[in-house]
């Protein structure tokens, strides 16, 4: 029987936040990143770090393969939930991403958004630390802007756990 290992990838360094969600002026807002493994294997979660949510509601992240050349979501390959509310701030929140199969030579993303009314501030890192995650890039949208736009030198924070044989 072969022995399981997990990876992390990601960004764990906090410095700034940017707020996803509904807003009371009827804005929303949402975030995502880009990512590549390092490694083939199974995707067990993906995490973010809110350090205040707004209201109850339901959280969700959901993954994409993505085409890094012409910055295009392809087709969705997960979606989950969690239940959020104020006793969910200032830690980790891991979204269960069902062993999701990802391939190392592919370019995957995700997307974070909040519903019925909450709004959380995740974080993303520090406007001084040039590309602390040199795989991937951080996207934002808003109901303005739905298509949003991608910024290569900011990275959410997040780490995805990847378990191969």
């Amino acid at each position: 029987m072969k022995a399981h290992h997990s990876i992390v990838i990601g960004n764990k360094n906090i410095g700034h936040y940017y707020w996803i969600g509904h807003c009371s002026n009827g804005m929303q807002y949402s975030a995502g990143q880009t990512f590549k493994s390092a490694v083939k294997g199974r995707l067990k979660n993906i995490s973010v770090f809110p350090e205040m949510i707004l209201g109850e509601g339901d959280a969700s992240i959901s993954l994409y393969e993505f085409d890094e050349q012409t910055h295009s979501w392809k087709h969705k390959l997960a979606e989950t939930h969690l239940n959020v509310g104020k006793k969910h701030a200032n830690q980790w929140l891991y979204f269960d991403m069902g062993n999701i199969v990802i391939d190392n030579k592919k370019h995957y993303a995700f997307k974070v958004n909040c519903n019925h009314s909450s709004m959380m501030a995740i974080g993303e890192n520090h406007w001084s630390e040039k590309d602390p995650y040199p795989d991937g890039e951080e996207w934002t949208a808003s109901s303005h802007n739905k298509d949003g736009r991608f910024h290569r030198n900011f990275d959410l924070a997040f780490t995805a756990e990847i378990e191969t044989d």
